[in-house]
């Protein structure tokens, strides 16, 4: 009897462990244990070959060692490349590349209403342009981008589908543009279109970054330092994991990726670069290879150009209950699906001298 029932327990037993390996699999959970440690495996997403170097190869002579793995290979449909020249000794001090689904008319027409409003002040010069895809099976929404376009002049379109999985291909878009198009530009800010933006608070950001907003209240600097130079700011993940369960929508293989996290990356919702920064996020962008999810590809090319990405607190990932005073030294909020509310916030802050 006493081996009957040790004999049923180890059966038992047996099978809870095959269950368990069997959900581990089906679910790909398992990955999570057979992932290589990010501290001491990662390579650089790319050719390992020195990025400066290349960068120096393909200013002399456009002829680099390495051949890029991952250019910019769509053609553009509009490009509207006179918003960056200038006249004069005109300094564009920011650009905001707005990165919009196809169909969302009135939500562009409300941020041109509103923070995307380019003569917003008078002594500085702000520029904004739409970033799209194609969407070949809706062919009256490429009626109505073209009247758009006719009408305001400021949507960059190329011919790549419209949908969430092609966000690494619409941010390459936008650096590819940038950096043909910007060279003048001082700051640049990769903004999606159910944000929140406050450009008083963005200016005043960028006049220090490391004492914002607490210098406000003392003194105004105005000398260059090292974030001003090299600056790719937001809200910043330092150690987040790719997710291994295979019915996530952010579903990532060991084939995919096979390291435990990420690199340290600004959430893609909004991003701010300088000039400098973008010139050395387009030339990691052509030698890094292409990733699903465009705020962490972005992460994987900071780190192959040595940049380090800045946190501040005044970019909100989720969206914080507003208040009037609450918003007074936000910079950027994501969770405003609703363009009329997002206005109607935006002029708030407006009037009482916050946006």
């Amino acid at each position: 009897m006493t081996k009957l029932l040790s004999r049923r327990r180890f059966l038992a037993s047996a099978m809870y462990v095959f269950v368990g390996i069997g959900i581990l699999i089906a679910t790909g959970l398992y990955q999570y244990f057979l992932a290589l440690p990010y501290d001491t495996s990662y390579v650089h997403w790319g050719p390992p070959e020195p990025l400066t170097s290349l960068i120096q190869q393909l200013q002399e002579n456009g002829i680099p060692a390495v051949k890029p793995v991952n250019e910019f290979d769509h053609k553009f449909t509009f490009t509207n490349s006179h918003k960056c020249q200038v006249k004069d000794n005109e300094v564009i001090r920011l650009v905001y590349i707005v990165k919009s689904a196809l169909p969302n008319f009135y939500k562009r027409d409300m941020i041109r209403q509103s923070w995307g409003f380019e003569q917003r002040f008078s002594d500085v010069t702000i520029r904004t342009v739409f970033l799209v895809g194609s969407m070949p099976g809706e062919p009256h929404l490429q009626v109505r981008v073209n009247k758009e376009n006719k009408q305001h002049k400021d949507i960059v379109q190329a011919d790549f589908i419209d949908n969430y999985y092609n966000n690494t291909i619409k941010t390459m878009m936008g650096l590819n543009w940038a950096f043909n198009f910007c060279a003048k530009v001082k700051y640049l800010l990769f903004v999606d279109d159910d944000y929140y933006v406050s450009t008083r608070n963005i200016l005043r950001f960028l006049r220090d970054p490391n004492n914002y907003p607490q210098y406000l209240e003392t003194y105004v600097i105005d000398a260059v330092n090292e974030y001003q130079e090299n600056l790719y700011a937001g809200y910043v993940f330092q150690q987040s994991y790719p997710h291994r369960w295979v019915l996530s929508k952010w579903y990532i293989s060991l084939t995919d990726y096979p390291y435990s996290h990420y690199p340290p990356y600004v959430t893609a919702g909004a991003f701010i670069l300088s000039q400098r920064s973008l010139q050395s996020m387009y030339y990691a962008s052509i030698y890094t290879n292409r990733f699903r999810f465009d705020d962490i590809f972005m992460g994987m090319c900071a780190k192959k150009a040595n940049l380090h990405p800045f946190h501040h607190a005044e970019f909100h990932f989720s969206r914080p209950l507003y208040t009037v005073e609450g918003y007074k030294y936000t910079i950027a909020s994501h969770g405003f699906g609703d363009p009329e509310e997002m206005h109607k916030i935006w002029e708030e802050q407006r009037s009482v001298g916050n946006a």
